[in-house]
């Protein structure tokens, strides 16, 4: 093979692999990793389970956290969520072991982008229940956007521990390892396992999580 086509297929390549990374990223970025199983549902039940003394004062018509309404929306948002964050800080303060309330604290934050606090609200309810895969799912999601890769596959690392078949967590890790860490063999090897849990798993585009392993594994060949 002379040298212009090992150029030419090298080309052929990364484009390949940016074309595919737009598609697999595209809705782990705003919180999706494949149809049906947006990151947002692995969470523990809203706000109808909270304790009663954090129900009834969040604001009428306040969106539903994990619906984005458009980017645009965003700082309104955050403007009616900070009754609801008050409201739980203050709980939490006279109830710190309640890890569900930890859990929605994250969550309202996780919705808002404010990464450090988080990470900080998942932290400590993962403190209370060190085995809860939404949560440590949720968490390494966090580490990601806040371009920690390592400490989000620690966390999809741990939620696999706990719950081997956890889709979410799989299909998360495969995507640190290409996109992140640009170790693809580690990511197919991670949607291989996604594959054993689910072989009817696909990604956000539709396609199936096997058919794409194939063709990777082609196009890197």
């Amino acid at each position: 093979m002379n040298q212009d086509t090992k150029k030419e297929k090298m080309i052929t390549r990364q484009t390949f692999y940016i074309s595919l990374l737009i598609s697999l990223t595209l809705g782990f970025l705003i919180g999706t990793a494949y149809t049906s199983f947006k990151l947002a549902d692995s969470r523990q039940p809203g706000i109808g389970h909270m304790p009663p003394a954090m129900m009834g004062t969040m604001p009428k018509g306040m969106p539903t956290p994990g619906k984005e309404t458009g980017e645009d929306q965003r700082p309104d948002l955050a403007t009616m969520a900070e009754p609801r964050i008050r409201e739980m800080q203050a709980f939490l303060k006279e109830n710190p072991d309640n890890a569900q309330a930890w859990i929605e604290l994250g969550n309202t934050f996780f919705d808002l982008d404010r990464l450090g606090d988080a990470i900080n609200a998942y932290g400590k309810a993962l403190s209370i229940q060190p085995d809860n895969p939404h949560v440590l799912t949720d968490l390494g999601v966090m580490y990601r956007r806040n371009n920690e890769p390592e400490k989000a596959l620690e966390a999809f690392n741990k939620a696999v521990a706990v719950q081997p078949d956890f889709e979410t967590a799989w299909f998360n890790k495969g995507i640190v390892y290409m996109h992140d860490l640009n170790d693809l063999p580690k990511a197919i090897e991670a949607w291989e396992q996604l594959v054993k849990v689910n072989p009817t798993a696909r990604t956000s585009g539709g396609k199936l999580v096997s058919e794409l392993i194939k063709t990777l594994k082609i196009q890197s060949s």
